[in-house]
């Protein structure tokens, strides 16, 4: 009776564990594209940034760093926000079919939402690391890597419409735990 028991909670666990592994592997597919591995290149380099001046940060009033501080807490949102808009158009079905059908012209979306919070980093940002310390050289790395990153936008985006089954079964925890918290800009408080 005991083995019989154990035979069927092991069959009921495997059988509800496959549908999320098949979920997590076509995720993972589009994690793992060029555009998310410059993804990632760029916002490693913006922490870097973070952490250079923070490592100096003690010749400047507290008003300084705090200006520096909100000026690229509020630039990693402006980036953070793209990975939401991914994450909310993998949900929305009508979204999800517009992408599934036409990743150029999604991709196109996520270039615009790229080149604005670029734009809004290199004003904030940047700016205020060379309003306070004099040195804009320490954004200027991440900035390069961002026209890389948008060209490997539309082969990424082609993807889903590889996986358009699967996209289906993506919920928020799942996109939550692995796009958003995996990728996200850290905040200025949690970059050491």
């Amino acid at each position: 009776m005991t083995k019989l028991y154990f035979g069927i909670l092991a069959l009921v666990l495997c059988s509800t564990a496959l549908p999320a592994q098949d979920v997590y592997i076509g995720l993972r597919q589009f994690l793992d594209t060029k555009f998310m591995q410059e993804y990632v290149k760029s916002r490693d380099e913006s922490e870097r940034a973070v952490r250079r001046f923070k490592r100096t940060q003690s010749r400047y009033t507290e008003e300084q760093v705090l200006q520096v501080a909100d000026a690229y807490n509020n630039s990693a949102e402006q980036f953070n926000q793209m990975l939401y808009n991914i994450k909310d158009d993998l949900l929305h079905k009508e979204k999800r079919k517009f992408l599934v059908l036409f990743p150029e012209d999604y991709s196109k979306q996520v270039e615009c939402d790229l080149y604005r919070a670029r734009d809004f980093y290199s004003k904030n940002f940047q700016k205020a690391l060379v309003e306070v310390s004099g040195d804009g050289t320490e954004t200027s790395s991440f900035l390069t890597l961002l026209p890389t990153l948008i060209e490997y936008g539309k082969s990424a985006f082609a993807l889903f419409t590889r996986i358009k089954e699967e996209i289906q079964k993506y919920n928020e925890a799942l996109l939550k735990k692995y796009l958003i918290d995996e990728y996200r800009f850290r905040h200025w408080d949690e970059i050491n």
